[in-house]
This record gives structure tokens, C-alpha cells and sequence, in this order.
């Protein structure tokens, strides 16, 4: 997948520097949101799969949202407070209760985090961070399959052995099944949840 463009070298300004922002959007207005991004040239992100809905009698495939409310918006710090001060969209912030600032999202987990919603599949699912438990697995990389290269935490999640990729405590991207044949340990830290506020204007 391709990387949240870096921006400014490191000795200027790290508020210039291109990072992944998670944004609230309220009243499932995140398409409205993306689109107006769109028109001022600054690259965002929605999850997004094709959905069952039934009209009337029928049904048909819809292309939609995984998780309304949300976006993911790559931008510098400073542009960000831009956008968020030039329209009256309803976007929050979400913050990160440490830094209290915007909560930045390591490209990496970005990165996967795109990669497994990007296979379509029909089992792939997006949850709360409070509706999986990440504590007991192991830190892996796909080897093989649709999921080949994405790395996160091998997890049973109603009765399935998923790899699951957390956006800090904003959200959760669970695999479908993938067998033990394709899932390689690896040593290196793949973060666990940090705690966030809840999203302020």
C-alpha cells in the first residue's frame, strides 16, 4: 500500500511533517467529508465493502462504509488545523490522551490496516477496540494467501484464528480465517491499543 507521503525533512518543522489523523465525522456525513477533501487536493481514507441491502423485494450489492463516522485524513498537523478551522463540517479530533494532541497513526498500521480491507473479503470485519482482545496474541506476518504480508496480532476471535491489525484503540481490523501454515512469528513490536479521549472539537 502506499505510504502517507512524508513531508518536510526532519530538521524543519515537525508540524509540516505528512502523518495519518483519524477524524470523527458525526451524522454519517464521512463520504460528504471525504469528498470535500477531495476537491482541496489532501489525500483521505475510508474503509469501505460491498454490503447485502434489500429494497423492497429486492436486494442488491451496495458499495458503503465498513464503520460510519470515521475517516482517516493524511496531512501535517498544521494543514489539519486548517481544514478544521476553514469549514463547517462536522469533523472532530480524535485525541490521544498523552500527548493531548490529535492521535497520530504509525504508517505501518495504516499501511496494514488498508491492506486487509483492501482484499474485499467478505469476512473481513472492522470492530471496537472493546470487542477483541489483543493481549494474548502473538505478534505475526501473513505468509501466504490474500493476506500475504500484513502484519498484526494472530488472535481467536469467535472461534476463528484471525490476524487482527489495531488502529491504537480507534478501531480493529480482523482477517478472515487464516490457517497456522501461512503465519510466521516475528520479533518485531507490533503496538498494542493506546489509550485515546474520546473525540473533541
Amino acid at each position: 500500500m502506499r505510504r502517507c507521503p512524508q513531508g518536510m525533512p526532519m530538521a524543519e518543522n515537525p508540524e509540516n511533517k505528512q502523518r495519518w489523523y483519524a477524524l470523527r465525522v458525526t451524522y454519517g456525513r464521512e463520504m460528504l467529508v471525504k469528498g470535500y477533501l477531495d476537491g482541496i487536493g489532501v489525500e483521505s481514507y475510508i474503509p469501505m465493502h460491498f454490503a447485502r441491502r434489500t429494497y423492497g423485494e429486492r436486494t442488491r450489492k451496495v458499495w458503503e462504509p465498513l464503520i460510519h463516522n470515521l475517516l482517516f485524513i493524511c496531512t501535517s498537523a498544521v494543514r489539519l488545523k486548517e481544514i478544521k478551522a476553514s469549514t463547517t463540517l462536522p469533523i472532530r479530533y480524535i485525541m490521544d490522551r498523552e500527548t493531548k494532541a490529535p492521535t497520530v497513526i504509525p504508517d505501518n498500521q495504516m499501511r496494514d490496516f488498508m491492506a486487509v480491507v483492501a482484499t474485499r473479503n467478505e469476512h473481513v470485519e472492522i470492530v471496537a477496540p472493546q470487542d477483541v482482545d489483543l493481549t494474548g496474541g502473538d505478534a505475526v506476518r501473513v505468509t501466504g494467501g490474500v493476506f500475504a504480508g500484513i502484519e498484526g496480532r494472530y488472535i481467536r476471535h469467535k472461534g476463528h484464528s484471525k490476524v487482527a491489525v489495531a488502529i491504537k484503540d480507534i478501531a480493529t481490523a480482523l482477517t478472515a480465517y487464516v490457517p497456522l501454515r501461512y503465519i510466521e512469528k516475528i520479533n518485531q513490536q507490533i503496538l498494542l491499543p493506546t489509550h485515546t479521549q474520546s473525540a473533541q472539537r
